[in-house]
């Protein structure tokens, strides 16, 4: 039995060589990738950007037809501010392995920066997958907020889907401001919503009440008009109608533009009186 166990403990480092060395051979330089793509990986851990940047840059030169590579040097651009750069090698990342950012380690921030460079038909693809891969649980639940934000930037098509989006992230965090200015715009948007429905306006009211909304604002991932926008709700809640007609007004591009108009149009109309 003692003569088994050590031949068995002799024999696994053997077969693992073994398999590495066929792997070798079947893919030059696969050794010298996974050794580069290791230690980019640790320093990117470790914030050391300029050594994590080299190490993902040889891998992408021994084997750039795979895509982690890729992924490492996008999450380390993104950490240095250079967003277009990210975006870049995350779709040749895409390009090469649709499951590559599948991962919540890479799929999240990788959503988050394709969002500020505006790709957002990518980034509620990205955010699908990891989603439906992560068990449930508070982390899910949050990056929900999110996936709220990348597809009610998309248009009213995909409405529907932000409201639940936004609905699943506050089952997590209740008074998540993020989500519930969120809820709340999309609910002002839904087609033929009451502007005078009590829910949009206690969700904003309650974000309004608890300060710092242009911090949360400047933070989120989503173009200047939707920054407007949730302005525009917030300040309505507080029934400042003057300060809600300037922000609407400040949504004059973008695929809710005629929305924000009709809701100016409303606040500077006089309301009939109900008989």
């Amino acid at each position: 039995m003692v003569l088994l166990l050590l031949m068995t403990s002799f024999d696994v480092p053997e077969r693992a060589r073994a398999s590495d060395f066929w792997d070798e051979v079947r893919t030059p330089g696969l050794r010298v990738w996974r050794e580069d793509l290791a230690r980019a990986r640790l320093a990117l851990r470790a914030r050391r950007f300029v050594q994590a940047r080299e190490a993902a840059t040889l891998a992408i030169q021994t084997l750039p037809e795979r895509a982690e590579g890729y992924v490492v040097r996008a999450r380390v651009s993104a950490e240095q501010g250079v967003v277009e750069g990210a975006r870049e090698d995350l779709l040749a990342a895409l390009e090469r392995d649709e499951s590559s950012l599948d991962s919540p380690e890479d799929g999240t921030p990788a959503a988050e920066v394709l969002a500020r460079a505006g790709d957002y038909e990518t980034a509620a693809r990205v955010l699908q997958r990891v989603l439906g891969r992560m068990r449930s649980g508070g982390s899910r639940r949050m990056l929900y907020g999110l996936y709220g934000d990348v597809l009610m930037s998309l248009g009213p098509e995909r409405l529907v889907d932000a409201v639940r989006a936004y609905r699943e992230a506050l089952r997590a965090a209740r008074h998540d401001p993020r989500s519930s200015l969120g809820l709340a715009l999309a609910l002002r948007r839904t087609p033929d919503a009451d502007r005078d429905a009590p829910e949009w306006r206690d969700l904003a009211r309650t974000v309004a009440a608890r300060g710092r909304v242009e911090a949360l604002l400047a933070s989120l991932p989503i173009p200047d008009a939707e920054r407007a926008a949730r302005r525009a709700i917030t300040l309505e809640a507080m029934d400042d109608v003057a300060g809600a007609v300037e922000a609407w007004a400040a949504v004059d591009e973008g695929v809710w533009a005629s929305h924000a108009a009709d809701q100016a149009g409303e606040l500077t109309t006089p309301r009939r009186r109900r008989p």
